[in-house]
């Protein structure tokens, strides 16, 4: 009986934790004093974040198929836009993210799979938008990269070369996330999911509200 309880109400802690968190990284990076020393944890925050999604996910094994494959594909692009500038333009990462490899932070290559999860949970619901389910999916994704830029870069988590991010740079990132999204409904790897949905939303409020500051 605890247990059958637990599972039952097991979203809505993954739901309340995650509020927490993104609560405290907003409140932690408004304030000059604390903000300097939260900016090294904002990797980590990524990695719980997947974690919780994994926890809460419906299918594990669709989920690992998918977070695997979405991977390889970001960590990959990524891998060659760092290091040739022939994908998103002339960036680097900062450290503030966590360990690199290939001079890309590890974390990326999570974060493509955890916005393509969650993005195309959110479509689902949407009943206007599903004809053209990959395209606006991907299309929100591309929406939280332009939110999340400016922080970004204003958290030193990477910065380009020059004082603009290059069109180029959400040209890429939009033809990245509609691979994914075909990815994810060619093989039925996506899922409607109360917590993926709380994450994105959380996301978009986070950099949001740090664009005001």
């Amino acid at each position: 009986m605890i247990n059958s309880r637990l599972n039952k109400n097991s979203p809505l802690i993954y739901q309340v934790v995650l509020t927490v968190i993104y609560l405290v990284g907003m409140i932690g990076f408004s304030n000059p004093e604390w903000k300097e020393e939260l900016q090294p944890t904002s990797g980590v925050i990524l990695y719980i974040s997947t974690c919780i999604m994994a926890l809460a996910s419906k299918n594990k094994l669709k989920f690992m198929a998918f977070m695997s494959i979405a991977f390889i594909i970001g960590f990959g692009t990524e891998a060659i836009g760092v290091n040739t500038g022939y994908l998103f333009g002339d960036y680097q990462y900062g450290s503030n993210l966590g360990p690199k490899f290939l001079n890309v932070s590890v974390v990326i290559g999570l974060l493509w799979g955890v916005l393509a999860l969650a993005a195309a949970s959110i479509i689902d619901r949407i009943v206007l938008f599903n004809k053209a389910k990959v395209f606006f999916s991907a299309l929100l994704m591309l929406l939280v990269d332009v939110i999340m830029e400016p922080v970004a870069i204003a958290n030193e988590f990477w910065t380009w070369t020059g004082t603009e991010v290059p069109i180029y740079n959400y040209i890429c990132w939009f033809l990245i996330a509609l691979v994914l999204q075909m990815i994810l409904r060619k093989f039925r790897l996506n899922e409607k999911n109360n917590v993926y949905d709380t994450l994105l939303v959380l996301m978009v409020v986070f950099f949001s509200f740090l664009n005001l500051y």
